[in-house]
């Protein structure tokens, strides 16, 4: 590293990354840099900020107040900021996570991301825009959202996200709890629609063309599907939401293998409780705060230096009020993307956007993790404590709709004891209430 650097002069503290005179508390390190470039004179207190870019050409003192050419200053101002990162990133491996506002300073100076100049922010305040994720086409669609503005009830989206080639879990989906979906009289259900990216694959996207003309609730984004472009899958379906579903009261994101309980559902969504705070939060089950750095989930220290994620809501269910799709779009365009979408929109974006993550407690939650017990199927009575079920095969996802079928239906019981030994019945029609820190 010694000709790296060369006539430069680094002062280390651990303290912070200073530039342009502002100090970033990022638990990592000062350092100014003193060196020559093209015969110019560079001062540079180095940051690793969202908009550094724009200021880089302000801090330049020039000899005889001379000018450089812009885009070569910027350029090899942008090389020195991620070579000394590399250099000095390995001070945060296994420090805590500093927020949201630090770690964007550090992926943007790793990621050598410049401000879109073209593209306009959401939301100013929220920062430059580093992502464009206002632009995306969608091959295929559905109409936009039904007329919300005079609904009786409370209006949902139900977005379900798959693959492009998990053609049988769509069907199971449509042959189960879809249908209680449509079926549901106190949901005013505002729309519909499987999420799904582009694939490579021209016989599955001639199917996938096939299906849409079929049942006519299938929205494809132009993006390449992969695992770790679910970050960009999300944005597309938020971007999605705000063009065409906006006045939508909540939005319901699951993935491809959970089962709804379109009653819990109902109840969730029609309960007046959650007018207070609903527009400032969304809601499920915790996630795992400890990073991986192995295997599907795995993620390097130099992607993520830090020894935990911030607080998020595990993926596969989360609810998700309308209020908050503007607020959590802004925080995509200006927040660096990270493979895994339940970490980056609910820990990193909501914390960007002021959102609060409210996890479900006591005995009811949003989801059920069953997707470890393959042959395990709730009775009538644990039916009433989860709004979903992560499911491990089609087949368990259709037991549990015979269940919950019968349930609804009034053709099983949920039977409880009662006072001095008795029995009592709890109707499928009592409303259950979702509890939340």
């Amino acid at each position: 590293m010694a000709n790296l650097f060369r006539n430069k002069q680094l002062s280390l503290l651990p303290i912070s990354l200073v530039y342009t005179g502002l100090i970033l508390n990022i638990g990592m390190f000062t350092f100014n840099v003193v060196y020559p470039l093209d015969g110019y004179l560079q001062n540079k207190q180095i940051v690793m900020s969202s908009n550094s870019i724009q200021q880089r050409n302000v801090d330049v003192f020039m000899a005889e107040n001379e000018e450089p050419p812009e885009n070569q200053t910027l350029d090899q101002c942008v090389s020195m900021n991620r070579e000394l990162l590399n250099y000095m990133a390995p001070n945060l491996y296994n420090t805590s996570y500093p927020g949201v506002e630090n770690y964007t300073l550090f992926a943007v100076a790793r990621l050598g991301l410049p401000p879109l100049k073209h593209v306009e922010p959401l939301k100013p305040e929220y920062g430059p825009v580093i992502n464009d994720v206002t632009s995306f086409n969608y091959p295929i669609s559905i109409p936009p959202c039904r007329n919300v503005t005079n609904a009786a009830n409370r209006t949902v989206f139900v977005a379900v996200v798959s693959a492009p080639d998990n053609f049988e879990k769509r069907g199971v989906i449509r042959e189960t709890w879809r249908v209680h979906l449509m079926e549901e009289n106190n949901l005013f259900l505002g729309g519909f629609a499987f999420f799904l990216g582009r694939t490579e694959n021209n016989a599955t996207q001639s199917k996938i063309e096939e299906e849409s003309k079929i049942h006519e609730d299938i929205i494809q984004i132009e993006m390449l599907d992969t695992y770790r472009n679910l970050s960009v899958k999300v944005a597309g379906l938020f971007n999605w939401l705000h063009k065409n579903c906006a006045k939508i009261d909540f939005v319901l994101k699951v993935d491809d293998d959970v089962y709804v309980n379109v009653r819990n559902l109902v109840h969730f969504a029609q309960l007046s409780p959650y007018d207070h705070y609903s527009n400032k939060s969304i809601f499920g089950i915790p996630g795992f705060f400890s990073p991986n750095r192995v295997g599907k989930w795995g993620i390097s220290y130099q992607e993520w230096p830090w020894n935990q994620y911030p607080p998020y809501i595990m993926g596969p269910s989360v609810l998700i009020p309308g209020g908050t799709i503007i607020p959590l779009l802004a925080a995509f365009q200006t927040t660096p993307m990270i493979p895994f979408d339940d970490v980056y929109y609910t820990g990193i974006c909501t914390e960007k956007a002021g959102i609060k993550t409210r996890f479900s407690i006591r005995d009811t939650a949003v989801l059920s993790m069953l997707w470890g017990k393959p042959h395990h199927v709730p009775d009538p009575c644990g039916l009433r404590k989860f709004l979903s079920w992560l499911t491990r095969t089609g087949n368990q996802m259709k037991k549990l709709h015979v269940v919950t079928d019968h349930y609804y239906h009034d053709r099983s019981k949920c039977i409880v004891p009662g006072v001095n030994g008795t029995k009592k019945i709890i109707s499928h029609d009592e409303p259950v209430r979702f509890y939340f820190n």
